[in-house]
């Protein structure tokens, strides 16, 4: 995981200053993010076996358990760091032209410009990757490849009935976590610390030219993907059972997405429940954050033997759902309480119905709406592990169902299915949704 950060923060530098530099990439590249970040991590287990274990038989697995990391951690560090870019002064930006070349400015503007953001992020990914680290660690289409880690661990105690141990496994993971917070997350997000000046420079040429290099390596690795598949005996087979696939997946998607409804609803009351406890008393924050980003990186497989024994069916689907989709509405939530008036409360005395309906929700709402955006694609991306665990029908279900069987159409369509949902409410009604909410600030 620490590899795939790294690579990572990496990429974010690379694709977000060549967006910042070029009009075009920009518009090719957002609608793009925009997709991949929709696409559940199953949807990446073909690149990650045609390319790294067929391509390097001897490192491909590690390879390719780094790489779908990546993919459940990248997405909102490379928002980040264009959003920075984008929003640098413009009296900055010039005087780094009069006064500095190029290589200077990248390394002593450009790279401490993304950094607060980088790191403000970099515990939600991190979450969001041990999330779904089960599935990073065993990678299943048709065939089953287990790497040695925490993950395939638990899975591997699970299957064996070896409850203690997979509790003992749980709890490793929890606690690495909380250590990890407490002793360099929550650093990094206090201290915003910089690079030393001579790495800062080093990576300079990176920021310029790695955007060239990520470019032909996605052309080298899609054209070889399609090669691989394309060539293989059962791609006529494939290709003719699209059509009976997307059918199936579409006819699964109304179940994941009441799911994913019941989700969001929850996760909205739970978030304004605790902007008000924050509001009350701002020392609740620190552990508010702490304990949002601990439960949200706890996988479902984890969470499924504590939780199995108390509900069922669609209670348990839609509660394995919800750490993941609380996580990010809680966090923006809480990021609102210094928008609360509470000079105006105070002294005209706001209670009861009229304090939640005219100040607490107006000044939360744009916050709130961010964070119900994301947490939408997550909680259908989480779809893939909680439906199979509390065996229900739906497309997250059907999703692992294809993955395991090896079923290359049906996967191909689910994962389609599920992605132009994300994307289409997205663009249709989430950010209809945004626009409205800034109105109410």
């Amino acid at each position: 995981m620490a590899v795939a950060l790294l690579l990572t923060v990496a990429v974010a530098y690379a694709i977000g200053y060549a967006m910042f530099r070029s009009r075009r990439v920009e518009t090719f590249m957002l609608p793009l993010l925009d997709v991949l970040q929709s696409v559940p991590i199953l949807g990446f287990f073909p690149l990650a076996l045609y390319f790294f274990i067929a391509l390097l038989p001897a490192a491909g697995a590690e390879l390719a358990a780094i790489f779908l990391i990546f993919t459940s951690m990248a997405w909102n560090i490379i928002f980040s760091v264009y959003q920075s870019f984008k929003t640098l002064p413009r009296e900055l930006l010039d005087m780094s032209r009069v006064y500095l070349n190029e290589r200077l400015a990248l390394a002593h503007v450009f790279i401490p410009a993304a950094l607060r953001g980088v790191y403000y992020n970099i515990p939600i990914s991190w979450a969001n990757a041990f999330f779904f680290i089960t599935a990073s660690e065993v990678i299943t289409l048709g065939t089953e490849i287990k790497l040695f880690g925490i993950g395939s661990l638990v899975v591997k105690w699970f299957d064996e009935g070896d409850v203690s141990s997979a509790l003992v496994g749980i709890a490793v993971g929890i606690a690495a976590n909380v250590v990890l917070y407490l002793t360099l997350w929550r650093r990094l997000m206090s201290q915003v610390p910089q690079p030393p000046d001579k790495l800062a420079e080093a990576a300079g040429p990176w920021l310029k030219y790695g955007g060239y290099f990520l470019a032909a390596f996605a052309i080298i690795l899609l054209g070889f993907v399609l090669y691989t598949a394309l060539g293989s005996t059962n791609a006529v087979l494939a290709i003719s059972r699209l059509p009976g696939s997307f059918v199936e997946a579409l006819a699964a998607a109304p179940f994941t997405l009441v799911r994913v409804l019941a989700t969001l609803a929850i996760s909205a009351l739970v978030a304004l429940l605790t902007l008000h406890a924050v509001v009350r008393a701002p020392r609740l924050e620190a552990g508010v954050l702490l304990g949002v980003l601990l439960i949200s990186s706890v996988p479902a497989v984890f969470l499924y033997p504590l939780l199995g024994a108390l509900v069922r069916g669609e209670a348990l689907s839609v509660t394995l759902l919800l750490p993941g989709a609380v996580v990010y509405t809680v966090l923006n939530a809480v990021a609102a309480w210094r928008d609360v008036p509470q000079d105006l409360v105070k002294a005209y005395q706001i209670r009861g119905r009229l304090y939640l309906t005219q100040v607490l929700i107006p000044a939360s709402m744009p916050y709130l709406i961010t964070g119900l955006l994301t947490a939408w694609g997550g909680a259908w991306n989480a779809s893939i592990v909680a439906e199979p665990l509390a065996n229900v029908h739906g497309l997250g279900g059907l999703t692992t169902q294809a993955a395991d069987r090896g079923d290359i159409s049906l996967l191909v369509a689910t994962v389609a299915t599920m992605t132009l949902i994300v994307v289409a409410v997205n663009r249709v009604v989430w950010r209809r949704l945004y626009e409205e909410a800034a109105k109410w600030r």
